[in-house]
């Protein structure tokens, strides 16, 4: 059995980690709110600009399809970017995610397809590149999800498209719903499909003006949807962390506090057993002197 000490040293680490993870729950709690912010900003301007595209390609008295737009015959050469968290300790956030890609991945090379991989966030490219051969790593992408970056990316993404080097490119990223909780997510992001795009309100329905025409509007702001898509992947990836890290560590509060109870309950039965075994010590001291 534990003495006093060994216990009065337990229970000071288990109130020093609870202060920690209560800590962690706190700043989590603050960044959540920053990132959903952020999340409702893109996702209303996006929305907009996906039903403003879905109502152009329903226009049949218009130009041809961009070719961003229009599916290859046969996808061989296929890239999926992955976004993951930089840090741990947020549950099985990443390890859901991760777990899915690669039976994606596999599915996919089994049917004869050369599967490219590039990752946002050290954890993805931790796990992946033991697996499969990652292409790129965008090491500071998710630690401050910007435009900029986002723009990068799908700058590269569409050079690797229009090239022919690429047939198709996925996006693997944790989705937030409306609970806060990570959602797997593996969407198409090029070629684009118009037909599963958000139709938008009724004034989408009213009758249009394109000028100067279909396909310089299509021109001109395909590659920017395609940018702010992968921005707000990166920002609801965000916010799905700080949210899974903000559930774990209020769960490792709440075990933390438990394992005190129990440990201080330990150690007040182990104290009263150690003055009761004094007392009966001295008692028999007493009566052997008499």
């Amino acid at each position: 059995m534990p003495t006093l000490k060994e216990y009065n040293v337990k229970l000071a680490r288990l109130r020093s980690t609870r202060k920690l993870t209560k800590t962690m729950k706190l700043v989590s709690v603050n960044k959540l709110r920053r990132a959903q912010a952020a999340e409702k900003r893109v996702a209303d301007f996006t929305g907009k600009i996906h039903a403003m595209i879905r109502h152009l390609t329903s226009l049949r008295d218009t130009a041809d399809e961009h070719p961003l737009l229009k599916p290859r015959a046969t996808a061989k050469n296929i890239l999926i970017l992955v976004i993951t968290s930089d840090r741990g300790l947020c549950g099985g956030f990443n390890n859901n995610l991760l777990r899915e890609v690669a039976k994606w991945i596999e599915i996919r090379q089994k049917k004869h397809s050369s599967v490219r991989v590039q990752c946002c966030g050290r954890k993805a490219n931790a796990f992946l590149k033991n697996r499969f051969l990652v292409e790129r790593f965008y090491e500071q992408a998710v630690a401050r999800p910007d435009f900029d970056t986002a723009r990068q990316i799908g700058h590269e993404l569409l050079a690797g498209f229009m090239s022919g080097r690429l047939d198709e490119i996925h996006l693997a990223w944790n989705q937030t719903g409306t609970t806060a909780e990570a959602l797997p997510t593996n969407e198409r992001l090029i070629p684009m499909d118009p037909a599963l795009l958000p139709a938008g309100d009724g004034f989408m329905n009213q009758a249009w003006l394109v000028e100067p025409g279909k396909a310089a509007v299509l021109e001109a702001t395909l590659p920017n949807l395609i940018n702010l898509r992968l921005y707000q992947a990166l920002v609801s990836s965000a916010a799905g962390e700080h949210g899974a890290r903000m559930r774990a560590m209020e769960q490792a509060t709440s075990n933390a506090d438990t394992m005190i109870r129990n440990l201080t309950l330990r150690r007040n039965r182990a104290r009263q057993a150690h003055i009761t075994t004094e007392l009966t010590e001295i008692v028999a001291g007493a009566e052997a002197l008499r």
